[in-house]
């Protein structure tokens, strides 16, 4: 990731989700939209968004990674060593959905400086990666609400 993005309404989540043996050590909330809860690991420190979901070999499908960029900006991303299509979610400080990036491409090989760079049309506060066609699966849209709490 170029740059990366609580608890939740119901409290944070005990046991960290795995995917083929991989166990997150980073946080994991609950995050609600329209009925549906996902499992989120937060990205928060400059380490962990610079991190992000890089050399995972897959993501459970009700699940994903939000990135707290602390203020609203227009940050870039990018698919620097990741392995598995993503699709982003851009989420204002209001925790409405601002727009969504879908299918962004794995691009083994490339050179940091040719690599593909997301970037939101309008500041956010937060950055969601699901895994591809998730947001469409979720039905999510411009102008829906997230229901989340980033943990103190």
């Amino acid at each position: 990731m170029l740059i990366a993005a609580g608890a939740a309404c119901g409290g944070t989540v005990e046991a960290p989700h795995t995917c083929d043996g991989y166990t997150t050590t980073l946080p994991v909330i609950e995050l609600r939209t329209d009925g549906r809860v996902l499992d989120v690991e937060v990205a928060r420190t400059t380490e962990e968004r610079a991190t992000g979901l890089s050399n995972r070999p897959c993501m459970p499908p009700d699940a994903g990674m939000l990135f707290d960029l602390e203020t609203a900006r227009i940050p870039g991303f990018w698919m620097k060593d990741t392995l598995i299509p993503l699709d982003f979610v851009w989420i204002g400080e209001d925790k409405h959905v601002s727009g969504i990036t879908h299918d962004a491409q794995p691009e083994p090989g490339v050179a940091d400086a040719a690599l593909h760079r997301y970037l939101s049309e309008v500041p956010v506060r937060y950055v969601l990666e699901l895994n591809a066609g998730a947001g469409r699966r979720l039905a999510l849209a411009e102008g829906d609400v997230l229901a989340f709490q980033i943990p103190d």
